[in-house]
Formats: C-alpha cells, structure tokens, sequence
C-alpha cells in the first residue's frame, strides 16, 4: 500500500481509501484477507483511527470491504470493481460489465500498427469473426457449438483491462493472468452468472477441451484472415500468416486454413465486374415490379 503523499491535496481519509483501493485491484490485497488493524493502519498512514475509519467505511459503502465483528476487516471475496452504479439492482454488475466489453469496439488489435496500418481492426471485430470461425470448426469436428462460440466470444474479454499487448511489448511487459482480470470483471455480478465467464475463461486458457482447442484455432485462423486481407492491400503481414499457421492444433484448423491459402479475399470481385449488367438487371426487375401495381391502379 501507498503511503500517504503530503502534496497529495485530497483529504487522508480519501487517500488511505485509494491506496487500499489500489491494493486491492492489483491484487496486493487477495479476496478474502484480513487487513492490518486499526492501529496499525494508522500508524502505517501516520493519521488518527478515526480517520483510518472514515477511509474503511468508505471501501465497506462501495463493496471493497466487509468488516465481521470480533475478527477485523477483510477483503471481499467478490469486490465490486468496478463499483455498480445502482446497488440495489440485482443486476448492477451485469449492466457494469456489459458496458465494460463494449470498450473492445475502441480497442484496436495493436499487433496491425506496427504494419503502419491507421485504424486497424477493433478487439470486438476481431472476436466476432472468432466466433463464425468457431462455429465452422464445431460443426466439422462434432464438437459442442454453444460451447465452442461461447470460448470464442469471450477469448479476449480481459484486454478492457491490460489491453492488446503485441508481440514487441510481449518481450518487456508482464501482465496478470486472464483469469485474474476475469475474476475482477465479474465481482459484482450475481454468482451464476459470474461462475459461467470464469468457467469459460479457465476452460479457454486450459486448452484441455476440443472446443477451448478449437476456440484457439479460430483465433489463429482469424489472424490468418486479416492478414491475407491486409496483404491484399499492400502491407507486408507475412509474418502474421506464418506464425498463425504453425500455432494451429486441430485437423479441421489446418484442413480450413489451407482452403483459406489458397482462396481468394475479394469476393466481391465477380460483383464489381458485372456491375453494369447487375444494376441493369435490378432496374428491369423493378420496372417489372412496379408495372402490375400500374396496371391494376389503372383499373
């Protein structure tokens, strides 16, 4: 914990809350541990009891503390991070945590920028063709499909937290384990619901089912696919499709992939050479259309 910062403007109790607080997040402070005593936080923080006690009854108000009589203060096991807004509701971390994977629509696949792509594809587009992908995979390998888009669709839930990290910063930085963060997102939600994006995080991390195998394989062949586009475009993702292809682990990934080589990515190509005939053909089709209700209104 932080100790407190004398040009720090806020109050000490509002500062001995943050630092807890923060203590918390990081995981300093585990779900379910006792903190100091009141004594020895205050001598900790250099401040009054009272004021330690103003600073835990704020973290009890926002649900990062529960204090059991006779024992102490101890860390909740399912801390409310972030707080819901509207405590009353059942479903207040629910609404909280749905916001929150909304924020994977502005998170962009940072590996892409170092193509010198400008706006590349979005964390949120990326998992959405996941889950197609995935979809294929378990209908060809006979494996749970409900299960298999579910894995795909929550595989990178937790970079609302810690981000896309690419491969560079992969050599310099270390960040909590998915399941950590994912043990975060879901505190404030009901325990059914949470215990089901715990479930499918550990079962993707574990890579022990077929489907969290598959849900793997569709993350590569993803990649493999955004690459080939982006190449058609004129950026250098080679190194991209090779490291997506070696990673694969299930036939129906590698059966897929090599469709995928050695397929085309502009589909709309037959569409843009046909152009004038299609857009004339639309024009007869909606004159044909629209002379029966002339006729009819001319009787």
């Amino acid at each position: 914990m932080q100790i407190i910062d004398p040009a720090d403007p806020r109050r000490p109790n509002v500062q001995i809350a943050a630092s807890i607080r923060a203590a918390i997040l990081t995981g300093e402070l585990e779900p379910g541990s006792r903190l100091p005593s009141g004594t020895d936080l205050a001598d900790y923080f250099g401040v009054t009891r009272s004021t330690v006690a103003n600073a835990i009854r704020k973290l009890s108000d926002e649900g990062f503390v529960r204090s059991r009589t006779g024992s102490g203060v101890f860390v909740r096991d399912q801390a409310s991070l972030p707080v819901p807004g509207d405590r009353d509701h059942p479903l207040a971390g629910v609404a909280t945590f749905l916001h929150e994977m909304g924020h994977l629509k502005n998170l962009p696949r940072s590996g892409w920028l170092l193509l010198g792509i400008p706006v590349p594809e979005s964390v949120a587009e990326h998992s959405f063709r996941v889950a197609m992908v995935g979809m294929v995979l378990a209908a060809m390998e006979g494996a749970d499909l409900g299960r298999t888009v579910a894995l795909c669709a929550f595989h990178d839930a937790h970079e609302t937290r810690i981000g896309d990290v690419p491969s560079v910063g992969r050599a310099y930085v270390t960040t909590s384990a998915p399941e950590t963060v994912t043990g975060h997102q879901v505190a404030g939600m009901p325990e059914r619901v949470a215990k089901m994006v715990l479930d499918l995080t550990a079962e993707y991390e574990a890579t022990q089912t077929l489907e969290s195998r598959l849900a793997h394989d569709a993350d590569k062949i993803e990649t493999l696919l955004q690459a080939i586009e982006y190449q058609a475009q004129g950026y250098d993702a080679e190194p991209w499709r090779g490291t997506s292809l070696s990673a694969l682990r299930t036939d129906a990934g590698k059966q897929l992939a090599q469709a995928i080589g050695a397929g085309d990515p502009q589909w709309w190509a037959p569409f843009a050479a046909s152009y004038h005939e299609l857009r004339a053909s639309a024009q007869s089709r909606a004159r044909e259309q629209q002379s029966p209700r002339t006729a009819a209104e001319g009787a």
